[in-house]
């Protein structure tokens, strides 16, 4: 499973990058003199007397050792991508003035969308794109964003939740390259065979501050729980109040499907158009940064959002393409239509902000700045019965367990699964059956593999035995003595 952003393949083609179509180049136009896209991020500039000693946080390039292991670790997580067309088209050069355009446009529909929300007004139908409600965590109880957004699966953004984490200080670039993170092994990608790929924090954070990759690699880790100085980044944030009733809990975590992530994005990474496993649920805390958020409503088809149709020569899936060039088609083809059936929305999530995702909802994610975020998947009660339904058909195994967990923990969720399998017509006791039949076999074959291993040393034993014979080295024979 993947979180609300999951890191897309890293492909590339030929053909010319200028073709982004006239809606780009309209977009650009209307915003001359727009503020640069980092403006106002603090914590995303090195402004400390430790840069003069430290050589990984203090240069001014990527240093020769980052670029010999970020070289490694691109061959093995693109094996059929020659190093050089990592960034072939030099994206860096124009993306910044693009995606100012993109920025002001969606920040004019986020305002609009909140005057309709300040003054009680209904939103307008068939619109080409909507906007995202923001709301400070002061003005929303648990129990209003469960009727306002949780049931009717309704995304918002929650300001407010992060002031008083540790991570705005822990998480800060300068405190990654220096603190006690910076030489943790943390995920950046796998290779062909789906081995994680994991480099040193400060060798990625001399490659983000410096690469030119049109699709920077992005450090999206899972495990970092697991072990010891990366599990403190637990203790720098904690689960928001919203979405801490997570019915998943209810599994040990060697059960549940990964659910939590660390991420730090380079400018330019981000992830293609997904729907969360398992149609699970999500909220993305960024601390630093800025990301660009586009989103439809659930039963948007798939190559609909992706805009396979509207790609020319040369482009590829990566988020940074999809953004800058493809989505303005869609917006085009949609603007078109007579019923906007996409149910597009699109926001600028600022540092500080969290996002709610409902389970269901295609949602692709641009870093538009350098970002750092924490994300996790949830099950909340609201939504189990649909993710019953998922869980049972992806993860039979987990579904046994879960089961029973909520016949002793939550006995009306239970009877809702039974009832819900009974309606369906699906059989589970058929599946724990399945099980203890694949548990025998198991067992079975475990017992006759040892068995085999000692009748396979009892010979290498009278081998070794017929070989002293033969040779002539018989062991010595004790004397007696009475």
């Amino acid at each position: 499973g993947k979180g609300s952003e999951e890191p897309a393949p890293h492909r590339r083609s030929g053909g010319d990058r200028g073709s982004g179509g006239g809606g780009s180049a309209r977009m650009i136009e209307e915003v001359k003199g727009a503020p640069p896209l980092d403006c106002n991020i603090e914590g995303l500039t090195i402004n400390s007397p430790r840069a003069d000693k430290d050589p990984y946080m203090g240069a001014d390039h990527m240093l020769e050792k980052v670029k010999e292991k970020m070289d490694d670790a691109k061959r093995n997580h693109r094996s059929s991508l020659k190093l050089r067309d990592w960034g072939r088209y030099k994206f860096y050069k124009s993306y910044d003035d693009l995606q100012r355009g993109h920025v002001a446009r969606i920040k004019q529909i986020n305002a609009r969308h909140m005057e309709y929300v300040k003054n009680g007004e209904a939103l307008p139908d068939n619109q080409v794109v909507g906007g995202v409600d923001r709301v400070h965590w002061r003005d929303l109880s648990v129990e209003d964003f469960v009727e306002k957004y949780q049931k009717p699966e309704i995304p918002v953004i929650i300001t407010g939740l992060t002031d008083s984490w540790l991570a705005q200080k822990n998480w800060k670039l300068e405190e990654l390259f220096s603190g006690k993170y910076r030489n943790c092994r943390l995920k950046v990608g796998e290779d062909d065979e789906g081995y994680s790929i994991r480099i040193k924090l400060k060798y990625f954070l001399n490659y983000m501050m410096h690469q030119k990759d049109d699709s920077p690699m992005y450090l999206f880790d899972c495990s970092f729980d697991e072990k010891e100085t990366e599990s403190e980044l637990l203790r720098d944030y904690e689960v928001p109040k919203y979405f801490s009733d997570d019915l998943f809990n209810l599994i040990s975590e060697k059960r549940r499907p990964p659910y939590r992530w660390f991420l730090i994005g380079p400018k330019r990474s981000g992830t293609s158009a997904h729907i969360d496993p398992l149609a699970t649920s999500a909220w993305n805390a960024l601390v630093y940064g800025r990301k660009r958020w586009l989103l439809t409503k659930p039963g948007t088809r798939k190559r609909h959002v992706k805009g396979y149709k509207l790609r020319r020569r040369g482009e590829d899936g990566e988020a940074a393409t999809y953004f800058s060039y493809v989505v303005p088609r869609i917006l085009e083809e949609e603007a078109k239509k007579e019923i906007r059936d996409l149910g597009i929305r699109e926001v600028i999530q600022e540092p500080g902000e969290v996002i709610y995702v409902p389970g269901g909802w295609y949602h692709a994610v641009l870093n538009i700045t350098h970002t750092v975020a924490v994300t996790q998947n949830f099950c909340a009660r609201a939504q189990f019965l649909k993710i019953w339904r998922h869980v049972r058909k992806g993860r039979k195994k987990m579904a046994v367990k879960w089961l029973e967990a909520l016949r002793i923990y939550q006995p009306d969720l239970h009877q809702a699964a039974v009832k819900a399998n009974d309606e369906d017509g699906w059989d589970m006791e058929a599946i724990k059956s399945k099980k203890k039949k694949k548990k025998k076999k198991r067992k079975k074959r475990s017992r006759s593999s040892s068995q085999e291993e000692r009748v396979s040393d009892s010979r290498i034993e009278h081998k070794r035995k017929d070989l002293l014979v033969e040779s002539g080295s018989k062991r010595p024979k004790m004397d007696v003595q009475c």
